[in-house]
């Protein structure tokens, strides 16, 4: 949806999409998206960050801190880190996603769609699609889709002329 000064003019909107590249804007809003995870379901970002800590780093669990005092946001640490590459950035993502999935369907639906909008929102050629994130074409999601389908009704022939028949009959103007 286009905003106030496209729509009557001002600007003329130029669409640079992002590829192999994070910017600090989509790194805030990637880090956004994981701290509404942590404020919708606390318990389960508190193991999701457990989880990541001892298997994805390696580390002691020892080290990591409690639920009910500060634990460490491994997550956010590893996203915002400038040591850490884009793609290994995503590959991180995508673990997270695969946690998500196993653990709460309801929670890996809301997080997926949260960062699709995000990605949309900054012009971001990648999509998470069946938990992993791959590159899609953005021209594609802003041409409108043909309307779905119906699958067929199992008619008789002369079913299938009434059908019809009844149809035109509604069409026409009398």
């Amino acid at each position: 949806m286009s905003n106030f000064s496209e729509r009557n003019g001002y600007i003329i909107p130029r669409r640079i999409y992002l590829r192999e590249k994070i910017t600090p804007e989509l790194t805030t809003a990637i880090c956004n998206s994981i701290d509404l995870l942590q404020g919708r379901n606390y318990v389960l970002f508190y193991n999701l960050e457990k989880n990541m800590w001892y298997k994805v780093f390696n580390r002691r669990l020892k080290d990591f801190g409690n639920i009910t005092k500060e634990f460490h946001t491994v997550s956010l640490e590893y996203i915002e880190s400038p040591n850490n590459l884009w793609y290994e950035k995503f590959d991180y993502i995508e673990k997270i996603i695969a946690y998500l999935k196993e653990q709460n369907e309801k929670e890996y639906l809301w997080f997926t769609n949260q960062l699709n909008a995000c990605f949309k929102a900054h012009n971001f050629v990648y999509r998470i699609v069946n938990e992993q994130i791959i590159e899609t074409n953005p021209l594609e999601e802003d041409k409108p889709k043909p309307p779905l389908l119906i699958a067929p009704i199992k008619r008789t022939p002369v079913q299938n002329i009434k059908a019809s028949l009844r149809m035109l009959f509604q069409i026409l103007p009398f």
